[in-house]
């Protein structure tokens, strides 16, 4: 039986880096009124995980549909203690959402809205000068290998 799952990893077209920026979201003003989040403390619980030049993996305790429009505020400094020079504005469209744990704890797969954005290129320079500083990589499943 063929597999049904439309991003595996010998389906992707670029390098992810693993990082953990902290990250605010809100919803695109056309799609305001089709989904509201009532909690405020549930717009800013968002972790960057990966970051590629297509779009960026998120951590999320909240369930965010598929084909969702949001605005991304990326900041903070990752794990490696490389810091964005200011708050980045990140377009994004989410195309899959996948339940990780019971906390709840979701994975949220996003791809950027606009690819060749100069904030959507500033976070993959950095994602990728952290990951290269301490040796790093992730294959294309996903697995973090060490130096």
């Amino acid at each position: 039986m063929p597999s049904t799952d439309t991003v595996s990893a010998p389906s992707r077209l670029f390098v992810r880096h693993e990082t953990r920026y902290e990250a605010s979201v809100e919803v695109h003003p056309d799609q305001a009124d089709q989904f509201r989040m009532s909690f405020p403390d549930a717009l800013s619980d968002f972790k960057v995980v990966d970051v590629s030049k297509g779009g960026l993996g998120l951590r999320s305790s909240v369930f965010l549909p598929r084909n969702l429009r949001m605005i991304l505020t990326v900041t903070g400094r990752n794990e490696e203690g490389v810091e964005l020079p200011r708050p980045l504005t990140i377009r994004v469209i989410v195309r899959r959402c996948s339940l990780m744990d019971h906390k709840p704890s979701y994975l949220v797969g996003l791809q950027f809205v606009d690819a060749a954005g100069r904030d959507e290129q500033q976070l993959v320079k950095a994602a990728a000068r952290a990951e290269e500083s301490t040796g790093r990589t992730m294959d294309s499943g996903g697995t973090t290998r060490g130096a």
